[in-house]
């Protein structure tokens, strides 16, 4: 018998689970496709709202047409080179010429200070007291040792007027009226001396009140009272009134045009006001960083000035040709500066450069030529080539 005739087909229980034929593969491709599927069309219509493809009042992109301006009726102006005086200028500040730091000659308390920061003080005014009563006590010293030796004095020319006949007449020898002598000259020299003690302790006592040098300005109070003044500690700082001068950087390549003695304009921006000063020195040396030389101008009027102030030294240059066009004529267009240009009958914009300002016109360095025709008020052109 032939053993497989006995084998039954293999039937599986409910328990266990069907195997997977291969009938099922297809639907699982399919269901996958269907799903990228699916997400690849989420994501390009997300894109599309982003971009704003469902938005009914988005402006579809085109070209509108720019109205050109015509230049009839408008004021025009050709443009041409105009030789200019040139000036070059030199950036300085206002010093003092004369300032004085005031200190003490000697040690002393200070009993009193009678200037202030700003205040203005005349040759010989008062400045500070020191306290002075040690330098009162040995000028009285000093007095009575004169006194002393005024009155030795007086005995011994009292002594040589007696000895002296007593000489002649062989009375005394010649070694007591030398003796005589000798004390007489001594008391003078002695009295000489002690002089000039009560003369320097007299000096001393005047430096316990401190007086100004020259008539000036107080620029700032460096002590206090009750503090101990000593010498070369500063109590006051101050500089003469009315003599101030400019100290002007000048480049190297425009010293040549710069002479001590020699007469310039001086620009004060601060007072908004132009004065006349001369070229008192010239230092002999260069600034190697900035490759200028200083130069002092004394100032002719120096009302309203102040040390520090900012300054500009005008130097004269050969005069040049240079375009100018009017003021009025350029336009600022943010960061951009124009002008309205005539191009066969039609008004164009255009962007200039410009340079120095002289008397309402201003220096076009570039943008324009010579020969070119600009609109003389930019607020024609803006008006649509209307005149005013």
């Amino acid at each position: 018998m032939n053993p497989d005739e006995n084998l039954e087909p293999y039937r599986p229980t409910t328990d266990e689970p069907p195997v997977q034929t291969k009938e099922h593969k297809p639907h699982r491709r399919l269901a996958t496709a269907l799903r990228a599927g699916l997400s690849i069309a989420a994501i390009v219509l997300l894109m599309l709202w982003i971009l704003g493809a469902f938005r009914k009042d988005r402006i579809q992109p085109g070209k509108a047409a720019v109205p050109e301006k015509l230049a009839e009726g408008l004021s025009t102006q050709t443009v041409s080179l105009t030789t200019i005086p040139v000036v070059d200028e030199a950036v300085g500040t206002v010093r003092a010429e004369y300032i004085a730091t005031v200190t003490s000659r000697i040690v002393g308390a200070i009993l009193e200070m009678r200037a202030a920061a700003g205040e203005r003080v005349a040759k010989g005014e008062v400045l500070a007291e020191l306290d002075d009563r040690d330098l009162r006590s040995r000028l009285e010293q000093a007095r009575e040792a004169v006194r002393a030796a005024e009155a030795t004095l007086a005995q011994a020319q009292s002594n040589y007027q007696r000895d002296k006949p007593l000489f002649d007449q062989r009375v005394i020898s010649a070694y007591d009226f030398e003796q005589t002598g000798t004390s007489l000259k001594t008391a003078e020299a002695n009295l000489e001396r002690l002089r000039q003690a009560q003369r320097e302790a007299e000096v001393s006592l005047s430096y316990a009140v401190i007086r100004s040098p020259f008539d000036g300005v107080v620029v700032d109070k460096l002590a206090e009272v009750g503090e101990l003044a000593a010498p070369g500690k500063p109590l006051l700082t101050m500089y003469q009134e009315g003599r101030l001068w400019l100290e002007a950087s000048v480049p190297e390549e425009q010293l040549a045009r710069v002479r001590v003695r020699q007469t310039y304009t001086v620009r004060m921006a601060a007072r908004e006001r132009v004065m006349r000063g001369w070229v008192a020195e010239i230092v002999p040396a260069s600034d190697p960083a900035t490759r200028t030389v200083l130069a002092r101008v004394r100032l002719e009027d120096t009302r309203d000035l102040l040390p520090g102030m900012f300054g500009r030294l005008l130097i004269p240059a050969s005069p040049q040709p240079v375009l100018l066009i009017p003021a009025g004529s350029v336009r600022r267009v943010g960061q951009l500066t124009v002008v309205d240009v005539v191009q066969q009958g039609r008004v164009e914009r255009r962007t200039v450069q410009l340079g120095r300002a002289a008397n309402g016109q201003l220096e076009v360095l570039s943008g324009l030529a010579p020969g070119d025709a600009i609109v003389v008020a930019a607020a024609e052109a803006a008006a649509g080539g209307k005149a005013q």
